[in-house]
């Protein structure tokens, strides 16, 4: 466990059930040390419930939270067996943590399902999480809306058949036999706020669009080149074909390669366009600069000087996190972390507030409402928040 940050978002994310069998791990392995803080432990659920219950309820919660208590006491080592065998836990001390843990969890799932009016939770429906959603405009201007249409062949121009699948993919299928004096069409595919989306290009390769972010692309790759232009963020799996190379430009920059796994951030709100590569090998240019990328290392050019720095031994993982479906924040200045967030769930954010300083630490699931997201980045008493509408202001963090 890093700090008590990581501990605050692991705990929330248990108690939401939105934690992966490793989170879990972590927390048992934590609370089954002499480090662990029991202490922390109770304050940290008393904190929760408090956030998460109205006031009126709290007798009623107390009483049940008791009662809860005993029950499960009673029964510790049954549980602890039962909770063992399904996490297939070697040690005892991870079967002492499970049973803690289970008194927990049980309580809250009884007041979540309570049928009691005055115990309840809030939630914020409107600020659900992004999904597939895409607009594709053909080469005559034609407009069609990913997330309405059919699935099924959507266009059948020039050679050239585009298909929507039943999983969420668009998919390029063009005839053999083009040569380099046909005419080359060009598609534009863009994801909203609160978008993303997958496409087979007509070569193969494949590209996954994050929110806010558009692809132009030709409807089959003629010439030397196969090139392609990104704004926003993009991950991309290229096929293989050391005679043509595959080149994406995005914001000046060219990213050129034969073959490989890569993902390029570069919004148009940053200065800074970084180059994440997982397999294979890259060349990255942008006026005079250029340089060459291993697997595992990443580029950042800033757009003002056309400087490029390289870092080593990154977490690609982290890089790609958006596209399996996760925010991974490490340290992340708060600002960039909540733009993510913004893009994600479209909502506009409001600083109320110094939070030069605030970093945020930890991973969750970009299936998880904006609301459930907000508390966890409260539980480590940095940031509070206040949400109207379509709107987040975060404000201080004041203890209780």
């Amino acid at each position: 466990m890093k700090n008590t940050a990581e501990l605050n978002i692991l705990f929330q994310k248990y108690l939401i059930q939105n934690c992966s069998p490793e989170e879990v791990k972590q927390l048992l392995d934590y609370f089954g040390t002499a480090q662990a803080d029991q202490e922390w432990l109770e304050l940290a659920i008393e904190k929760i419930l408090d956030e998460q219950l109205d006031d009126a309820a709290e007798l009623a919660i107390q009483e049940k939270l008791d009662i809860g208590f005993q029950q499960i006491l009673t029964k510790r080592n049954e549980a602890a067996k039962k909770q063992v065998s399904q996490l297939r836990l070697q040690y005892t001390k991870w079967a002492i943590a499970a049973s803690l843990f289970l008194v927990v969890g049980m309580a809250l799932f009884h007041f979540i399902k309570s049928p009691e009016k005055n115990i309840q939770l809030v939630h914020h429906s409107e600020l659900k999480p992004g999904a597939d959603r895409a607009r594709l405009t053909l080469a005559d201007g034609t407009v069609i809306d990913l997330e309405q249409a059919a699935n099924g062949k959507l266009s059948n121009k020039e050679g050239t058949t585009v298909t929507k699948t039943a999983d969420g993919r668009l998919v390029y299928d063009t005839k053999t036999g083009k040569n380099e004096n046909d005419r080359v069409a060009y598609h534009t595919l863009v994801t909203p706020r609160g978008g993303q989306y997958k496409i087979i290009l007509p070569d193969g390769s494949a590209a996954w669009l994050n929110a806010a972010s558009s692809l132009r692309f030709p409807t089959y790759f003629a010439g030397k080149e196969r090139r392609v232009e990104l704004r926003g963020e993009g991950y991309f799996e290229v096929k293989k074909n050391a005679t043509q190379p595959f080149v994406v430009t995005a914001s000046g920059q060219e990213v050129t390669v034969l073959g490989t796994h890569f993902n390029i951030n570069a919004y148009q709100e940053s200065n800074t366009i970084k180059t994440t590569l997982l397999e294979g090998a890259v060349r990255i240019s942008k006026g005079n600069s250029n340089c060459l990328l291993a697997p595992g290392e990443a580029a950042y050019l800033n757009n003002g000087n056309n400087k490029i720095a390289i870092l080593k031994n990154v977490d690609t993982d982290a890089a790609i996190a958006w596209k399996d479906g996760r925010f991974s924040f490490d340290e992340t200045n708060i600002k960039d972390a909540m733009q993510q967030i913004a893009r994600w769930y479209d909502v506009d954010i409001v600083y109320d507030g110094d939070f030069s300083n605030v970093e945020l630490t930890g991973v969750i699931s970009r299936g998880t409402n904006a609301e459930q997201v907000l508390k966890l980045f409260k539980g480590m008493h940095q940031i509070d928040y206040i949400i109207k509408g379509r709107s987040i202001t975060i404000i201080p963090y004041k203890r209780p």
